[in-house]
């Protein structure tokens, strides 16, 4: 088994799954996607915070190249996610009511 160092998986976090999560968010209509990102994202959010407390202990200089290895841009990046899906959630929302008149 392959263990993945935490810099590394901060990095994967902000460059794929943060913009899947985004994209399936665009993409699915059904409210079950909704509850999933709504109950998972926080917990998503708290691993980035161990995780980055990992990078800092055994890599001090990885804030400077990945950018979730700091917790001030932790809460920068999924305080602007959850604003992203809080828009797409709002347009939908608007579609569905435009649908129904």
């Amino acid at each position: 088994m392959v263990t993945i160092d935490p810099c590394t998986r901060l990095k994967v976090i902000k460059t794929q799954l943060i913009p899947a999560i985004l994209t399936s968010a665009r993409e699915n209509t059904t409210s079950d996607i909704k509850t999933a990102i709504e109950l998972n994202l926080p917990s998503l959010e708290e691993n980035c915070y161990k995780l980055a407390e990992k990078c800092e202990k055994n890599y001090p200089d990885c804030g400077k190249e990945v950018e979730l290895c700091s917790t001030e841009n932790i809460k920068r990046i999924f305080a602007r996610t959850r604003e992203e899906l809080e828009k797409i959630w709002a347009q939908r929302k608007e579609l569905e009511k435009k649908q129904l008149e």
